[in-house]
């Protein structure tokens, strides 16, 4: 990696652990850089599912951008599988989409393509051995 400084002042160095600060400063940047011909638009989400002493259970969280639903992160503890813990919250999502003026939705797997293919998303593409031995899955799904 160069880490040296150049003769125009600048210097270009690797940081293993970028700290959350600089990744919203770099997202500020590249925001503007789109809104130059996009208007820049996206609401972040999340839905959480809890026992009666506050246990996570369940949880997703999601992008709301230009018409778009990115299904970012969903997780359903090991007791809760089997039950339709995973179809609610994608249900729930899914909706809200909706109710944001979303036509579609999209998101990558590669645990759990058969769970979402059952929701109806179809695969567009992938990438094979990422991660190793594994084939990641990019999916979608129309919403309206």
């Amino acid at each position: 990696m160069d880490t040296t400084d150049r003769p125009d002042g600048t210097t270009l160095a690797l940081d293993p652990d970028p700290a959350p600060a600089f990744r919203a400063e770099l997202a500020r940047h590249i925001h503007a850089f789109h809104s130059r011909t996009v208007p820049y638009e996206a609401r972040r989400f999340g839905l959480v599912l809890r026992d009666a002493d506050a246990r996570l259970l369940a949880g997703m969280t999601g992008l709301v951008s230009w018409g778009w639903l990115f299904v970012e992160a969903v997780w359903v503890d090991d007791a809760q599988r089997g039950r339709g813990t995973g179809r609610r919250l994608m249900n729930a999502a899914e909706a809200h989409a909706r109710a944001q003026g979303c036509h579609s939705a999209w998101l990558d797997t590669f645990q759990a393509e058969g769970f979402y293919r059952a929701l109806g998303y179809e695969r567009f593409g992938a990438l094979d051995d990422y991660p190793g031995g594994q084939s990641r899955a990019f999916l979608r799904k129309r919403l309206g």
